[in-house]
């Protein structure tokens, strides 16, 4: 993807700690047990956190929220705009000893926290657990900052659910990718599903700024693009998109050595008023840069919201390859849209029969 071209700058820093300097005892290091590719497998099965040590009972304070941030990855409550609230699916004060949205227990000697929601988490957009700063071990050594663990929930595409609500069509996607560096994707996508079975077909096409000087008055310079939305700019054609709503500006580009285009299988499936998006894991190669994505998959929640089937949700890949390097797994936030026939370009490929 050209908009990886970011990956080619990352290294590797290497810390050892000075003979004759004393072991460091970290904090306890907390993680998800049973998380396999940043997903767990049943939404309905408690949620247990690990420690790597025994902590103090006392300082232990987290929740599970959505994974939703601003463009410094900042989640909402850590912004500095008082309005935007990060929506909680479940939260534990040891001051007032007070659960919200389920229960938790500390369990295994106090090195793991087990949480027990009210309701199923939602599959398909990305979660954190969040443990505010403040954990201590029982020697108090303490963390300082928030530990936010990310994951989610893998779907099955058994072929057995079939649904009408998700329709056929253009879709416009951006993956704000935050691992192994952080960098955006637009993909444009043309998406056909068999209502039977809930199984589709689609293909995911690069999408680059619109490179036409003229849509801007007065006209951008050659090396630039014109950014209509929010407001006309000119702007170089890297400029990250604000929002799924800045379509208008992309168009796909499938043309070598620049472009790609990858096909994809999937299913989505009905979830109360939303319906569950996740294609089966499938590669990405890009000639230039030389890059390789292997087993990319993104997984989203679409519903009807301010007025189009928008969704978010979450991309993961097994490995990113720059040239031979391995630079190992990916991650990110995704957001998504349906974009009218009459408003998409006409040129989105759309997937190869089977």
């Amino acid at each position: 993807m050209r908009k990886i071209l970011a990956l080619l700058a990352l290294s590797a820093a290497v810390s050892a700690l000075p003979a004759g300097c004393e072991t460091y005892d970290s904090p306890p290091r907390p993680s998800i047990e049973g998380l396999v590719d940043g997903a767990l497998s049943d939404s309905k099965a408690p949620i247990v956190i690990m420690f790597s040590e025994p902590i103090d009972p006392t300082t232990l304070r987290i929740k599970i929220v959505k994974l939703v941030t601003n463009e410094e990855g900042q989640l909402l409550d850590e912004d500095d705009d008082d309005t935007t609230v990060a929506t909680e699916y479940f939260s534990f004060d040891p001051v007032t000893l007070n659960n919200h949205g389920g229960t938790g227990e500390l369990i295994a000697a106090d090195t793991a926290y087990r949480i027990t929601p009210e309701v199923s988490l939602p599959v398909g957009p990305s979660l954190a657990v969040v443990i505010e700063p403040g954990l201590k071990d029982v020697l108090g050594n303490e963390w300082l900052v928030r530990q936010r663990l990310v994951f989610g929930y893998r779907l099955s595409c058994d072929g057995t659910t079939g649904t009408d609500k998700f329709p056929n069509g253009a879709y416009f996607f951006i993956a704000n990718v935050t691992k192994p560096i952080q960098t955006q994707i637009q993909l444009w996508g043309h998406i056909e599903v068999d209502t039977a079975t809930g199984n589709f077909r689609g293909q995911f096409t690069n999408a680059d700024r619109n490179p036409d000087p003229d849509r801007c008055d007065p006209p951008c310079l050659p090396t630039e693009a014109c950014r209509t939305l929010p407001e006309p700019n000119c702007v170089v054609p890297s400029e990250e998109a604000g929002s799924e709503d800045e379509y208008p500006d992309y168009i796909p580009n499938n043309v070598l050595p620049i472009g790609y285009s990858f096909t994809v299988g999937g299913c989505v499936v009905e979830d109360g008023d939303s319906v569950v998006f996740v294609n089966l894991p499938a590669d990405v190669d890009i000639q230039q840069p030389d890059v390789f994505v292997q087993g990319i998959q993104l997984t989203s929640s679409f519903a009807q919201i301010d007025g189009a089937f928008r969704a978010t949700g979450g991309v993961i890949a097994e490995k990113v390859f720059i040239g031979s390097t391995d630079s190992g797994p990916a991650e990110g936030t995704l957001v998504a849209r349906l974009v009218a026939p009459e408003d998409a370009p006409d040129n989105i490929p759309k997937p190869p029969p089977e």
